[in-house]
């Protein structure tokens, strides 16, 4: 071809992307649009990637089911995911077996992506009725570096139970328990890392915002998802016991994640872990206590204020910690500050953190753990149900909080 007809080709392309532009009525629905696509266009380019979960675990896993006959191959033992993640790369290897094979096993997560953003947006609009603020929340998930990086580039599955974390939020706003607790049970089937917002669910427990006889509802999920394998072979036990296995498998204070245990040495590993399990659920417990004790009702602003902590306060003082595991934290971050913008530093120091744990490397991450650990400090001395301002102030505002 031609350099003209090459020129010709860029004007033509341009000229109708104009069109498409201009015939939406406001510039916010075209900056949606614009941030879309380049969202679309950028996961595209980030496919070819093979990281190293891929090579090691997601490839196999697909070859494995391609050549132990589809859904059979689910009754063995090749894998250390639930079955919720393994009906995906079923599918990726049979139904789509079209596709190049990282772009299918890929796909679920990249699609998921968008829908953990519709669900920011819906928070969002909770807060703000009126204007473009759940746009912009929209486009600032579906753009995060670490979103694009954990889906795209490494084909990881964190924005599925993350979403289904946000979608729980989202319908424990709106005041509806079932669908509440069903994607939290949905979240839970995928990756035991949804239990990061536990505290939350705790708190709202004990101040009467979901009612005990709905919490069986979150293990009936996971019974559910597991059925079928047991169906066609594979030992019950085993379907259930999957998370402990994984909590065994490595035997690292800390893999990546910028928290605390980057400042003890892997060492002393059997002694730290129980001390911080023990830490861990001891806080849990304290927190869910202080704000039962607390006067104050969870509104809107306290329940995502509330939100942000515990999915920020578990991997941060959890031992056993990966690098993706704060990505809860991304999106609760940026949700974070749409509800209370004067703190935006906050999801950009999330952000910032999050990121350099990704690239791996050991200094920054290290580093950026001090950061991160002023932030939550923060951010729990700023939630009024935890951390009582001035009783003047309280009494003040008693009419308005009650």
């Amino acid at each position: 071809m031609k350099p003209t007809s090459y020129i010709t080709l860029l004007k033509l392309v341009k000229s109708s992307f104009n069109r498409l532009l201009n015939s939406f009525p406001s510039p916010v629905i075209r900056y949606l649009v614009i941030g879309i696509i380049f969202a679309v266009l950028i996961r595209l380019v980030c496919v070819p990637n093979q990281s190293s979960d891929y090579k090691s675990f997601l490839e196999p896993w697909y070859d494995f089911i391609a050549s132990h006959g589809g859904f059979s191959a689910l009754k063995y033992s090749f894998a250390d995911y639930t079955p919720s993640y393994l009906y995906w790369i079923l599918i990726s290897a049979t139904l789509l077996s079209g596709l190049p094979k990282i772009l299918a096993i890929k796909l679920l997560a990249m699609t998921v992506d968008f829908l953990c953003a519709f669900f920011t947006y819906k928070i969002v609009r909770l807060k703000y009725p009126q204007g473009n603020q759940p746009i912009f929340a929209f486009l600032a998930v579906i753009l995060s570096p670490t979103v694009i990086y954990n889906s795209a580039l490494w084909g990881q599955c964190d924005s599925i139970y993350t979403t289904g974390l946000i979608a729980c939020i989202y319908f424990l706003s709106i005041q509806k328990q079932i669908p509440a607790l069903l994607s939290f049970g949905v979240g839970l089937s995928f990756k035991l890392q949804a239990m990061f917002l536990a505290p939350l669910l705790l708190i709202l427990l004990v101040k009467n915002r979901i009612n005990w006889y709905y919490l069986p509802l979150i293990p009936v999920v996971y019974i559910i998802s597991v059925l079928p394998p047991w169906f066609i072979g594979r030992e019950i036990q085993e379907l259930l016991l999957i998370y402990f296995s994984q909590a065994n498998k490595y035997k690292e204070l800390t893999k990546g994640a910028p928290n605390i245990y980057q400042w003890i040495p892997n060492n002393f590993y059997n002694i730290v872990v129980p001390i911080g399990l023990t830490l861990t659920i001891s806080a849990i417990f304290l927190l869910v206590y202080i704000v039962y004790k607390s006067r104050l009702k969870i509104t809107q602003d306290r329940l995502i204020h509330l939100a942000t902590i515990s999915v920020l306060f578990m991997p941060y003082i959890l031992p056993k910690m990966h690098q993706r595991y704060f990505y809860p934290a991304d999106i609760l971050s940026i949700i974070f500050a749409f509800y209370f913008p004067r703190y935006l530093w906050v999801a950009i120091v999330v952000q910032m953190a999050s990121l350099f744990s990704y690239l791996g490397t050991p200094i920054f991450i290290q580093l950026f753990s001090i950061p991160l650990g002023f932030t939550l400090w923060f951010i729990v001395c700023k939630c009024d149900v935890i951390y009582p301002k001035l009783r003047s102030e309280l009494s003040s505002n008693t009419n308005s909080n009650l």
